[in-house]
């Protein structure tokens, strides 16, 4: 998941745990909306790289047990959106919910998004080419109800220790 609201990168034991990376012992105190707080004491660092192109960085992962909710919070039916089918997606089950294992925060995030964008009139997302391939944001034609969660962390290390 990429995220221009988040400070940080996340990862989840679950992801680590099928990695077999090495953590190291980070504290950090992780605020969110409506003053929801957890912690965390350990981090990764971790080696990313696009299926698709040759771009590649390194990211310092703080680790949680679960980063959000089921992303969609539903199935979409995609049979009506009419995107390219030629394009290659970053992630092709991108209509399925299911369990969010890594988060991608705000301070890559606009170096992965590239040039090309892709709109339909009316309630679609929007195709966005990045380093990783094409990705969909924006407006679906699922009504959300008022219990959908809507997600948002904020993150401060403390160096204290």
């Amino acid at each position: 998941m990429l995220d221009s609201a988040f400070q940080s990168h996340f990862i989840t034991e679950r992801c680590l745990q099928r990695l077999r990376i090495s953590r190291i012992q980070t504290h950090a105190q992780i605020h969110g909306i409506s003053s929801v707080n957890t912690e965390t004491n350990y981090s990764v660092t971790i080696y990313l790289r696009s299926r698709h192109t040759e771009w590649h960085t390194t990211l310092n992962c703080a680790i949680l047990s679960h980063i959000t909710g089921y992303t969609p919070s539903t199935n979409l039916d995609t049979s009506r959106w009419k995107f390219p089918l030629d394009k290659k997606f970053a992630h092709e089950q991108f209509h399925q919910t299911e369990d969010i294992d890594l988060l991608i925060g705000a301070d890559i995030l606009y170096e992965m998004l590239r040039s090309n964008r892709r709109t339909r009139p009316g309630n679609y997302p929007f195709l966005q080419e990045s380093v990783l391939g094409w990705i969909f944001s924006g407006r679906t034609p699922v009504t959300n109800t008022q219990n959908d969660p809507k997600p948002i962390f904020l993150i401060r290390e403390d160096n204290s220790l």
